[in-house]
């Protein structure tokens, strides 16, 4: 997961990314990054570590232009190494580009070795660097259609900004993985200042409006001197167009998202809660109270306290100046911070049965963890609920789920489970639950894609149903290894 950040026609442009930035900066905490642009040449600045420290006043200052992009990274392909923080840049027939990339090309490793027995130098160990490549190499005259061919070669996942001094190119994969979306943002002039983001809360915090979704397949070209939109799609290859339906990543509304964004034009914390209801009305246990983990776990913990009339307490407080477990990049810097980052109110839980809800396991090692807070606190019973199915297969979308054997669920049952987290008991929400959940949502949105089963959305990590032939054999292979280890 990362996330991008752009805007055209605005004074201080690389300060209002660099806000933006900030709102998404639970996206990505291992490096930042911004480029601008003064309509002549691109200018960028990124480091390692988080928005507020990567950038001060004098960096910003120096990044002249009306138009910025910007991203918040953590590796999924790559490698967290200086060479693959973004935006990247490059020259393309002789034209400086810029590019903010989120998510993941599945067939990146067969592109990285067609690329390199062709001759071409590849800086970095990222599959973000393979787009340029791409459009480098393409022979449409075109930039537009450069941009156009490259993507009609990847499978996977690709929400991103490309950044030239004429124009700001956003651009979402055929299956729409990851959100993106446009803004508007308020000025004096008659040039329109728009605003992309991968989440809505960045908008809000920049003072800009939601228009609209970048839809599946987009690529919206905005001009940077007259602020005119346009879109094209681009066209599947006989292979793609045979098997992809979109297929929107549901673990954005069960815990990536911010609460307070719009992921396709659906509140995560109202889904939360739903998700939450629902867990309460299929999972039910008699306990004093429920705690949540926070913070996605909160909304959640509301709704099943809401369903079930067993109170909401606050039974962990998080440490805001941590980061998420989740994203860090080692297992035993992961371990540490549990204890860092939560902490029991012992005078609240002690002595009571209590209901805890999470949004997912996948490790298990942070739920283990709790459990074991809960019980030094004092609880007398733990009982945890996920507002998810157990995570079985990896993502190749742009989630940076471990080794499919470190899959807590792919080796376990969840009586096993439950056993070795030391609860008291454990249940799930089920996929048909969860999207249950979600197309309640959708019917008050634009349910172009109702006809599907699922609803559009993208459950492999669940069910080990890839879009595409590459993944179905990286996910679902290793079942076959387990069998003969």
């Amino acid at each position: 997961m990362c996330g991008v950040f752009g805007v055209t026609n605005t004074e201080n442009a690389s300060k209002i990314a660099y806000l933006g930035l900030f709102a998404l900066q639970h996206r990505g905490q291992e490096s930042a990054g911004i480029s601008s642009t003064n309509s002549s040449e691109i200018i960028s600045h990124k480091n390692s570590g988080l928005v507020i420290d990567v950038f001060k006043e004098t960096d910003l200052s120096k990044l002249k232009g009306n138009h910025a992009i910007g991203h918040v990274r953590y590796s999924t392909a790559g490698g967290n190494s200086d060479a693959n923080i973004q935006p990247l840049t490059a020259r393309i027939g002789g034209v400086p580009v810029s590019l903010s990339h989120n998510g993941n090309i599945v067939n990146s490793e067969e592109m990285r070795q067609f690329l390199e027995s062709s001759g071409a130098i590849l800086q970095a160990t990222s599959d973000t660097e393979l787009i340029l490549h791409l459009m480098a190499r393409s022979n449409k005259k075109e930039f537009i259609a450069k941009l156009t061919h490259a993507f009609e070669e990847l499978f996977g996942a690709f929400s991103l900004l490309l950044l030239t001094p004429t124009h700001l190119y956003a651009v979402v994969d055929a299956c729409g993985y990851r959100p993106l979306s446009l803004g508007l943002l308020k000025n004096e002039s008659k040039i329109p200042s728009w605003v992309l983001a991968s989440e809505t809360c960045a908008m809000d915090l920049v003072g800009a409006e939601f228009i609209r979704d970048i839809s599946p397949g987009e690529i919206l070209s905005i001009e940077l001197a007259t602020g005119k939109i346009e879109s094209v799609f681009f066209n599947l290859t006989t292979q793609q167009s045979k098997s992809l339906q979109q297929a929107k990543c549901i673990f954005e509304h069960v815990y990536f998202a911010r609460p307070d964004s719009l992921v396709w034009n659906m509140l995560a914390n109202d889904t939360r809660f739903a998700m939450g209801e629902e867990l309460a009305k299929n999972n039910p246990v008699e306990a004093d109270m429920v705690i949540a983990v926070p913070d996605s776990g909160v909304p959640m913990a509301m709704g099943y306290a809401h369903a079930s009339g067993v109170p909401y307490k606050i039974g962990l407080i998080r440490n805001h100046y941590v980061g998420r477990t989740f994203i860090e990049p080692t297992q035993n810097v992961r371990n540490f911070k549990v204890r860092l980052k939560l902490n029991p109110v012992r005078e609240t839980i002690k002595g009571k049965k209590i209901i805890v809800i999470d949004d997912s396991i996948v490790r298990g090692t942070t739920s283990q963890k709790i459990v074991e807070l809960l019980r030094e606190a004092g609880a007398k019973e733990v009982h945890m609920r996920i507002a998810s199915p157990p995570v079985k297969f990896p993502c190749f979308y742009g989630i940076d789920t471990p080794k499919r054997q470190d899959l807590l669920a792919q080796v376990m049952t969840a009586n096993e489970m439950n056993d070795y987290l030391k609860s008291d008991t454990l249940s799930f929400l089920s996929e048909k639950q969860l999207l249950k959940v979600m197309q309640k949502f959708q019917k008050n949105t634009a349910n172009e894609n109702s006809f599907q089963e699922n609803g559009g959305w993208c459950t492999a990590c669940f069910t080990g149903n890839y879009q595409d032939e590459i993944a179905q054999q990286k996910g679902c292979g290793f079942i076959k290894e387990l069998k003969n280890v």
